[in-house]
């Protein structure tokens, strides 16, 4: 019974709470990461250093009736952003709401921070504004702030009238957008092993439409999505998907949390992740992840790209070639047939991924048995080819 698995580990909350990373990572696990430049021995041009956490379900205390904290999570240097998502496989009929709270300085804390809902609930609202408070927002799915804080906790409220009886595990990052040398060599402790030759998996096109043949635009993250389940051996409708990640109360397609979560429904457990180099990507399609890149691009900013330009956007990635070429499966270029095997300079979609949405993707992991599909041969790149420039769903 879940009230009672949740009162066993109670007694575990009071080692968690505020401990230094290594007693944090006993019942969560994290790991930073950063990239460097060395420009001479005394400069040091720095990415932003990020951390990696998980809290499994079981380390949520129970601290009412339908209320559920989560250990308070100290990485290993302070942050001023944090992404998040959740997996969690309900039954029908339950559903919960859950919240986000900060802490600066022992005393001075965020107020709980509205983080998304899942499931049935029974208080949907209309018209969800974003959290803010005086040193940040949560800008629906992303935490952004002014000031750099120390740790920070989640809360799961049970939202639905049936009782919540499965609770979420959550894959957490953390990020100091401005590290210092001393954050950053902390970060480099923990390295990225690449692939030698990673491989380009062979991704099928699942376009932005119904199962009656109906277009749906703006659809790509539930698109996406649909790539992934279908390599993976499941193919679902993308009604099916839609339904799951189009957040009502904000009216907004497709929040990052959603799309992990909706994955594991459909079978694939998923993290949020953050990729600021092309090793951890090629250690990613060597465990056979397909990870859905959040992407954006200002007209005239790239060669040779396949469209003019393009707003929020997501798209599965297939791997990259040893000659600089990225493979891509993009929902929206349907009509013109470029969405199969689309190809991108390396350098651009490191620009439109990388630079410009901060290397943020869904994890889609494999389940249990599932076997690697790759491609073996590509026509080259179709260099001078017109971008599209209007509706290509």
């Amino acid at each position: 019974m879940l009230t009672h698995r949740l009162s066993l580990l109670a007694c575990m909350t009071s080692m968690l709470v505020i401990a230094p990373p290594l007693t944090v990572r006993a019942a969560t696990t994290g790991s930073p990461t950063t990239n460097t430049t060395e420009v001479t021995t005394s400069t040091i041009m720095l990415n932003p250093a990020d951390y990696r956490t998980s809290i499994p379900a079981e380390a949520f205390a129970k601290t009412k009736p339908g209320e559920w904290v989560s250990p308070e999570v100290k990485p290993a240097f302070p942050f001023d952003e944090l992404i998040y998502a959740w997996n969690a496989p309900l039954p029908d009929g339950q559903g919960f709401r859950i919240h986000l709270q900060v802490t600066f300085s022992p005393g001075d804390q965020s107020p709980w921070l509205y983080a998304g809902f899942w499931g049935a609930v029974k208080d949907p609202v209309t018209s969800r504004s974003k959290p803010v408070f005086d040193r940040g927002e949560v800008d629906m799915d992303w935490l952004k702030m002014k000031e750099r804080a120390l740790s920070y906790r989640f809360k799961v409220v049970e939202a639905s009238t049936a009782p919540l009886t499965v609770l979420p595990s959550l894959s957490v990052i953390t990020t100091d957008n401005n590290p210092s040398r001393e954050v950053a060599a902390l970060a480099l402790n923990s390295e990225t092993t690449a692939a030698l030759t990673p491989p380009i998996l062979d991704l099928p096109f699942r376009r932005q439409m119904n199962s009656k043949g109906v277009v749906t635009p703006n659809r790509c993250q539930s698109a996406a999505l649909a790539t992934a389940l279908q390599y993976f051996g499941n193919e679902v409708p993308l009604e099916n998907i839609v339904g799951r990640i189009h957040d009502p109360e904000y009216n907004y397609p497709g929040l990052w949390p959603r799309i992990v979560a909706a994955a594991s429904e459909f079978g694939c457990d998923s993290t949020i992740g953050r990729f600021r180099d092309w090793d951890a990507v090629k250690a990613a399609l060597a465990r056979n992840e397909v990870i859905l890149c959040s992407i954006r691009m200002k007209e005239g900013e790239c060669k040779d790209p396949p469209y003019g330009k393009m707003g929020n956007h997501i798209v599965a990635l297939n791997g990259l070639t040893d000659d600089g070429r990225v493979i891509v499966t993009d929902s929206f270029l349907a009509k013109s047939g470029r969405g199969y095997r689309c190809q991108w300079h390396q350098e651009d979609f490191e620009r439109i991924w990388m630079k410009t949405k901060q290397g943020v993707a869904m994890v889609i992991l494999p389940p249990k048995g599932a076997t690697r599909k790759t491609i073996s041969e590509l026509p080259a790149f179709p260099t001078g080819r017109e971008p599209i420039t209007g509706d290509d769903h």
